[in-house]
């Protein structure tokens, strides 16, 4: 059956008799039925229809409704798969930090299934600065979209040369410039429904830097997805 990624033991599952006899097909799990009961999913909760941060009340949360003000143009929707806590957090930091790439395929089945919501939806994963690259040798994003076997685009470049956005507080998140740029050859996607795709969302800042730099290109249909939130 495998190995759980995050706790390495034997996964074990029950079979139904399609799926024995081979008539049904059966994707190899990579999280044990222990571990995946850990997730802090945010499906079913109360959550701010914009971000999807949990709340007490189905509304846009004083961040959304921000950001409609400063980008009245933009629709202000956001989907993520888990809070960015406990075990999810751990994970997410071993594998972007520590280089734990292993963990790259987590989160495929969260992955595979928007993409199943959004067929026409073509994924656009946020590059990271070239210093990031050099120090951790991968896009943690494209890392992710490569184990789950989903086609990707890359057509943004990343300029940014200050501190990690992982060690800046809200205000210098909040604060921080414009650091992406369109490559060229982006004009043959403008037409396509683009999925950017990043790892975590705080604050914001960095999905709506890409998202605003896309619409002022022409890009009319731009949706967003993180794994945590």
């Amino acid at each position: 059956m495998g190995q759980c990624l995050f706790c390495q033991n034997e996964i074990r599952e029950i079979l139904t008799l399609q799926q024995l006899f081979g008539f049904g097909k059966k994707d190899c799990g990579t999280i044990c039925r222990a571990c995946d009961e850990k997730l802090p999913r945010l499906a079913g909760q109360t959550c701010c229809p914009g971000c999807m941060r949990p709340q007490a009340a189905p509304e846009l949360c004083e961040d959304c409704r921000s950001w409609g003000c400063r980008y009245p143009e933009l629709t202000i929707a956001h989907h993520a798969c888990y809070a960015y806590t406990g075990v999810v957090k751990e994970w997410l930091q071993r594998y972007k930090f520590q280089g734990d790439y292993r963990l790259a395929g987590a989160f495929t089945n969260d992955l595979q299934a928007f993409q199943r919501a959004h067929p026409k939806g073509l994924f656009l994963p946020l590059p990271i600065s070239l210093a990031s690259y050099e120090e951790r040798g991968f896009n943690q994003c494209e890392g992710m979209l490569k184990q789950a076997g989903i086609r990707y685009v890359q057509f943004l470049g990343n300029q940014h040369a200050g501190g990690k956005q992982s060690e800046k507080n809200r205000q210098e998140r909040l604060l921080t410039a414009q650091p992406f740029s369109l490559r060229d050859g982006h004009e043959k996607y403008i037409q396509q429904e683009i999925i950017l795709f990043d790892d975590v969302y705080t604050t914001g800042r960095t999905l709506y830097h890409a998202k605003t730099l896309l619409y002022r290109h022409g890009f009319r249909s731009v949706r967003s997805i993180t794994i945590a939130r």
